[in-house]
């Protein structure tokens, strides 16, 4: 009898571990390859190199001030030389305090936008599992959480489709309204226009 209670209770603990679904994702991979990472890196980008090139144009206007206060130097009062010198280093100043000021609002924002959007991806995956019936999904990484995971039960690929799926969904949603708006306004430019004349 004792044997045969053996027997039962571990072929219900083999039966319940069967009836687990598990699978794995490398989650570096899953954030780099998600629509709304690459869509927040173009815009980064796009915002940092504004304000290089807004960077670029205030040096090059301060260096052809320096330049200038450097050849008439020479023949200029001390006093005035000297006013004008402590003019040029506070624009100096001012010109390298707005550079780190921006760079750090832009890492700020990039930092703030990653959380959200690693939010969103847990969030879809916790979501995707209790839909698809999965009682783990484990995360993989460079720091190893997964160490080796059979190929079948890569879902990687999976969730990155499916992800980048909704966020389509999402993203021409916001298109649809932002044309919206833009209509909107153009056809009250339109009636302020009219009645102008």
């Amino acid at each position: 009898m004792k044997k045969v209670t053996i027997i039962l209770i571990a072929l219900i603990t083999l039966s319940a571990c069967t009836q687990q679904k598990i699978g794995f994702v490398d989650s570096s991979d899953l954030v780099k390859e998600y629509k709304a990472t690459k869509k927040l890196e173009k815009e980064l980008k796009t915002k940092q190199d504004a304000f290089q090139e807004k960077y670029a144009k205030i040096s090059a206007d301060f260096e052809k001030q320096a330049q200038e206060f450097q050849a008439k130097a020479q023949k200029m009062a001390r006093k005035k030389a000297e006013k004008r010198y402590q003019e040029l280093m506070m624009m100096q100043q001012q010109i390298q305090q707005m550079q780190q000021s921006e760079n750090q609002k832009i890492q700020q924002e990039s930092q703030d936008r990653m959380d959200e959007i690693i939010k969103e991806v847990k969030d879809f995956v916790k979501s995707y599992a209790k839909t698809n019936g999965y009682t783990y999904i484990l995360g993989s990484n460079e720091a190893g959480s997964v160490l080796y995971g059979e190929s079948k039960l890569d879902l990687t690929e999976t969730l990155t489709d499916a992800l980048n799926k909704d966020f389509n969904k999402d993203d021409s949603s916001d298109k649809t309204d932002e044309k919206a708006d833009a209509k909107k306004e153009e056809k009250e430019e339109e009636k302020e226009d009219s009645k102008s004349e």
